[in-house]
């Protein structure tokens, strides 16, 4: 089992791969406890209001993830296409090339949805919009741009879903191949 004396951020990644495994609703404080190697109490010592502080903690785990490695690469000096083409290579990255599960689908399924649909709206909200800003660059209406990056993610999104439904991560990796042709309308 590991050290009792984890970080915080330790737990939060350790949580967020149970969630991954079992889904928000799967994951019980028994499994939460055994991925974590903390016992019940340790887990709500550092998460007083249980599965929601995690949930909670494994969210902004992930949007801590994403503010280092991937939305830097749409603020990069570089062409537009050779942006979104690095932005969708640290997706994969994220993803594990389609292994891992899509986290907007299980944290907006049941009891999950009531309490992470707002974060993960403004969440992917900005994702759409800094992803439709680089398209702008390109020419494209701010309109067209904006249809195009929410596009691009309802794409990936459900790659994932369908990817995880067929046992296969092709349509994953096909999307995230295809990504930044879809983005700059090829």
């Amino acid at each position: 089992m590991p050290a009792p004396s984890l970080s915080r951020d330790e737990v939060a990644q350790r949580i967020l791969a149970e969630f991954r495994r079992s889904g928000y609703q799967g994951a019980t404080l028994a499994s939460l406890s055994e991925a974590t190697g903390l016992g019940k109490s340790s887990l709500y010592h550092y998460f007083p209001n249980g599965k929601t502080d995690m949930g909670t903690a494994a969210l902004e785990a992930v949007g801590a993830w994403f503010g280092e490695h991937v939305m830097p690469t749409l603020a990069e000096d570089a062409p537009a296409e050779k942006r979104l083409k690095k932005f969708s290579a640290a997706l994969s990255e994220f993803y594990a090339k389609g292994t891992r599960p899509c986290l907007t689908d299980l944290f907006t399924i049941g009891e999950a949805g009531e309490f992470f649909q707002q974060y993960l709206k403004q969440r992917l909200s900005g994702l759409i919009k800094a992803l439709a800003a680089v398209v702008a660059e390109t020419g494209v209406s701010a309109e067209e741009a904006s249809r195009r990056a929410e596009d691009a993610m309802i794409t990936m999104h459900g790659s994932l879903v369908v990817s995880r439904a067929l046992g296969t991560t092709a349509p994953f990796v096909r999307t995230m191949r295809n990504f930044p042709g879809v983005l700059l309308g090829e």
